[in-house]
């Protein structure tokens, strides 16, 4: 008979509390491999800017041995090959890392996508990640064209679907929402999809957030009444009984109860972590006055984060988070902004810079995340990052601010939806955006539209493209046709383009 492992066996981690230790294969048998059929979680980790020029963020173009006809242009793909020396593994210049993390099993279960853009200029933006590109900063004419067109994110849409949660009995929190001011929106009245679109608040002290998460044992001698009961009377009462409420007042007792039966779920929830410890600090205790120009600083939070992310899906009291990441990890001392971000496409020493920082984020939080979801046993077999999705995205492409050629790297493999261990590249080499000049450094050109993949990560979760899709178009989030003459991707999107944006993207489905 095959041994189990159970929650009793853990180390401590860095973040002071208690982890599972490493799927061991040896403790099972042939049949215990990763199987489909357990929870999906889902995680995106965005960074800001972006810049990083194509040789330095991507695998090297001679491994992109296949290519087949799709949207009327020629695509690419290549197998992810895994290069090691002096205890550094890399698939490129930035997805480099510890050896002992960046392995070729792990390499095995990412893919890196090139090539995927959005149709109109999109600056400073912040929402842009997960599909509400309303939230945005309003830099250029398109951007504010569509600020009163909000969506909700991705990861709202998720959060608040019986298909990806068919059953809560477990969860705690729906979903989590870390870091500068958060990139997650979602409606005032999530359980009905009504009311307006909203910012969700993020939670950067990793002790609350772990005491959100947390479920101690329940007493079976105590029982609580429900804590909408003592309110629901004098609810209906205000609501349908005073004929001067506005519609706008009801809506906001109808978002106050909703927030009010979504609190009295989490309070009755019945899964336990046994005795997992408490963290001994908090991500908070980091900060500093010199916490922007300390790398090591800025990987200690973040690194505490990841930790308590990794206890949430442990324990299944949480499936889904997103992490909105402004630090620069970096101890360039000046405007990050203006002297390095907008000099990288113009700059080669700024360039450096830019491209160093990126690469402590791929190690230092993104490649310690998924290894520790690696090392995490998942109860139906595998281990968590193989029933997971986990995706890091820049604000824009290899020129800072400019939606095109944005980079996607993931790991896991969504419980098997996905093919893993590719590198994908859906640029059209016909249709030039940006071009190198006397004043730019990087060439770039245009490929498929972002709402895309979009569309591809809610099919991966269960849902349906009826679940999500509108405006006419496939895919999640908006379409709208530049009007910025200058902008690289104006007049570049045609029917080819976006009328396939309902399937899922080529070479991605096992």
């Amino acid at each position: 008979m095959v041994k189990k492992l159970n929650r009793r066996m853990w180390l401590r981690g860095a973040a002071g509390f208690t982890l599972a230790i490493p799927f061991l294969p040896s403790l099972f048998g042939k049949d215990e491999a990763f199987a489909a059929g357990g929870p999906k979680r889902f995680v995106a980790l965005a960074t800001q800017h972006g810049g990083v020029w194509q040789p330095r963020m991507y695998p090297n173009d001679t491994t992109l041995t296949q290519s087949t006809s799709y949207a009327g242009h020629d695509i690419r793909r290549g197998a992810l090959a895994l290069e090691a020396a002096n205890g550094v593994a890399s698939l490129s210049p930035v997805l480099a890392g510890d050896s002992s993390k960046l392995t070729s099993a792990l390499v095995q279960k990412m893919n890196v996508l090139r090539g995927l853009d959005v149709t109109f200029y999109l600056a400073h933006h912040r929402g842009g990640h997960l599909g509400n590109y309303a939230d945005n900063d309003g830099n250029g004419a398109d951007g504010q064209a569509i600020w009163e067109k909000k969506k909700q994110t991705l990861d709202q849409i998720l959060a608040w679907s019986s298909k990806f949660y068919p059953d809560l009995g477990s969860i705690r929190e729906r979903s989590i929402v870390v870091g500068s001011g958060g990139m997650s929106h979602g409606w005032s009245n999530p359980g009905n999809q009504t009311g307006t679109i909203q910012s969700v608040a993020p939670e950067n002290d990793s002790l609350a957030l772990f005491n959100k998460i947390f479920v101690p044992p329940q007493d079976p001698t105590q029982t609580r009444p429900p804590i909408v009961d003592r309110v629901l009377a004098d609810y209906k009462r205000l609501r349908d009984g005073t004929r001067r409420l506005s519609s706008k007042d009801k809506q906001r007792l109808d978002d106050h109860m909703d927030r009010v039966n979504e609190l009295d779920r989490k309070l009755n929830v019945s899964a336990s972590c046994g005795d997992i410890q408490a963290p001994a600090s908090s991500s908070i205790d980091e900060w500093g006055s010199s916490f922007s120009v300390d790398p090591e600083a800025q990987k200690r939070f973040w690194q505490l984060m990841n930790d308590v992310i990794v206890a949430a899906f442990a324990c299944d009291t949480c499936r889904i988070v997103t992490m909105n990441i402004g630090d620069h990890f970096s101890n360039y001392v000046g405007d990050w902004h203006q002297d390095v971000a907008h000099q990288a496409n113009v700059n080669a020493e700024r360039h450096e810079l830019n491209f160093a920082g990126h690469r402590r984020f791929f190690e230092d939080v993104y490649l310690d995340l998924v290894s520790k979801l690696d090392a995490l046993q998942d109860a139906s077999g595998g281990s968590v990052l193989d029933h997971s999705l986990v995706q890091w995205t820049q604000e824009s492409g290899c020129v800072t601010h400019d939606p095109i050629e944005m980079a996607v790297v993931t790991a896991g493999s969504a419980d098997g939806f996905f093919s893993t261990g590719n590198y994908c590249d859906y640029r059209n080499l016909q249709k030039p955006a940006s071009k190198a000049d006397g004043n730019n450094l990087v060439d770039s050109h245009v490929g498929l539209v972002y709402n895309q993949w979009l569309g591809t990560v809610l099919q991966s979760m269960g849902l349906a493209p009826s679940d999500y899709e509108s405006d006419g178009y496939g895919g999640y989030g908006l379409v709208q046709l530049s009007t910025e003459g200058w902008y690289g991707g104006y007049n570049k999107y045609t029917n080819a383009e976006l009328g396939v944006m309902s399937e899922i993207l080529p070479f991605l489905k096992a």
